[in-house]
């Protein structure tokens, strides 16, 4: 009964703990939450997940004290994935981890670019790779947990 509970409450839960665990050099604006909001928006697709993962682009759109742009951007790549019949997301190697960086890649390389040239320095250049780095290399380690975590609650 209550493994039910914790399959459905999951992903709700790990976007707004890894949202919420916004700390400068681990988690930078709360960028983790990228995961199970794509994970589980777009890769795994679960029923009444998508307003959440809708929801969570907000926080990080907060977060990062921008207006709508990681939420567009979700919107982008979860229209361009549906209307299109030759990458099914569902089956992707490795979890998707590369649907995944090109949508983090993506959106950091527009912030990072916007920031170089908004403050005339390479630092925030430094910032942007540090966090794809941090996202790609926390993507696998993360959805690893969900998927243990799925696999637990159906025995």
């Amino acid at each position: 009964m209550i493994k039910k509970y914790i399959d459905i409450l999951l992903p709700f839960f790990a976007t707004l703990f890894l949202w919420r665990l916004a700390a400068q050099t681990l988690n930078p604006n709360g960028i983790l939450a990228l995961v199970p909001i794509f994970y589980y928006g777009i890769i795994r697709a679960r029923g009444g997940f998508l307003p959440m993962a809708l929801i969570g682009c907000f926080l990080l759109d907060r977060n990062f004290d921008i207006m709508l742009f990681w939420t567009a951007l979700f919107c982008l790549f979860y229209a361009a994935l549906d209307l299109q019949n030759y990458i099914n997301p569902a089956t992707q190697r490795m979890r998707g981890i590369y649907l995944f960086m090109a949508f983090a890649g993506a959106g950091l390389l527009i912030l990072g670019l916007w920031s170089v040239f908004e403050t005339m320095s390479l630092l925030p250049l430094w910032t942007t790779v540090r966090m794809f780095a941090l996202t790609a290399a926390a993507y696998m380690p993360i959805t690893y947990l969900f998927e243990k975590i799925t696999c637990w609650t159906r025995k």
